[in-house]
């Protein structure tokens, strides 16, 4: 999955400040202790010296310096064995002086070798998070918090099931869909009338998702084709709106949410067809959620269109009695 260089960007920097504030109070700390222990800077001076220095009698003379190899790691741990009674006897701990980065892994640089280090990764998952915060309700709605009693158990004739067991269904390829997201995922088609639960599912997916490092642009058709018009014809936030589009375009997992209330225009639709374009091939995956059917769609929008959310899609088919009313009535019958 790729990486949005601003982010990794941030956080290497956060993460340099640390080491540098760690690095003046390891500084400090060893001034207080010299000047306390005189001795001990005496030792760590001698540690840090005479590596070079036997290794580099050894190499004059051309003796094998295994020898000299055993005679310094015994000299060495004779004065760390010192070091640390000294250290002790000053009512400090044996590792006061130690560099102790957050991670042992990388020392707090980020990465091992080329490879982002794992605490990287875990900083980054969680900034993703943060910032899909901003957005939508992500501590409230998760996939613990779906109540499935909000749908009828009653069989609908047409369809064979109940609106209960096909929200099992598409709760559980949800669930699924997020805990194993990769770029080789589907791309998903949520439709239905409004309130049952199109929006919430989506925000569980998207913060499941970020939590496991993957980034997810989410937002709705509205905003998502304003931008391109606003950067199309101008204005004063087209700087921003082209960074949301390189957002749109690039992200892991695009969720665009509510299709079908934006106002359908030649320019809107022709955007639409190249996001949809863009993304199926780079292979990015996609969530959209609509109200409208399938049968309506080429009459909104194009044959073109169509045909991507018909062929490139898997269909979650979502209906029942609206969420939103029953809550009204105070919830649902136990």
């Amino acid at each position: 999955m790729a990486y949005d260089k601003q982010i990794l960007s941030d956080l290497l920097r956060e993460m340099e400040a640390r080491r540098e504030a760690r690095s003046r109070l390891l500084t400090e700390r060893r001034q207080e202790v010299y000047d306390r222990v005189p001795r001990i800077r005496q030792i760590d001076e001698t540690l840090r010296g005479t590596a070079a220095a036997v290794l580099r009698a050894a190499l004059e003379t051309g003796d094998d310096p295994t020898a000299a190899v055993e005679r310094l790691r015994e000299q060495n741990l004779a004065l760390q064995r010192e070091r640390v009674r000294l250290l002790t006897e000053a009512g400090l701990p044996a590792d006061f002086l130690d560099d102790k980065p957050d991670c042992p892994l990388c020392g707090d640089n980020g990465y091992v070798g080329a490879e982002p280090c794992t605490c990287l990764k875990t900083r980054y998952a969680k900034r993703l998070t943060e910032q899909l915060s901003t957005i939508l309700p992500i501590a409230d709605q998760n996939f613990e918090a779906f109540r499935l009693d909000y749908y009828s158990d009653v069989r609908d004739s047409r369809l064979g099931l109940s609106p209960r067991e096909n929200m099992e269904a598409n709760l559980d390829l949800c669930a699924e869909y997020a805990h194993h997201f990769s770029a080789h995922s589907p791309n998903l088609l949520l439709f239905g009338s409004a309130g049952l639960g199109k929006t919430f599912l989506s925000t569980c997916i998207a913060k499941t998702v970020s939590e496991r490092g993957a980034s997810v642009a989410y937002d709705t058709a509205i905003h998502v084709l304003g931008s391109y018009e606003t950067v199309k014809f101008g204005g004063p936030d087209a700087a921003e709106a082209q960074h949301a589009i390189r957002k749109y375009e690039h992200a892991d997992l695009l969720i665009l949410d509510d299709l079908g209330t934006e106002l359908a225009t030649a320019f809107t639709t022709s955007v639409f067809y190249s996001l949809l374009n863009t993304r199926l091939m780079a292979r990015r995956p996609m969530i959209i959620n609509t109200n409208l059917q399938p049968n309506e769609l080429e009459k909104r929008y194009s044959a073109a269109v169509a045909s991507r959310l018909l062929g490139e899609f898997t269909h979650l088919r979502f209906f029942g009695e609206d969420i939103r009313q029953i809550k009204r009535r105070g919830g649902p019958r136990s």
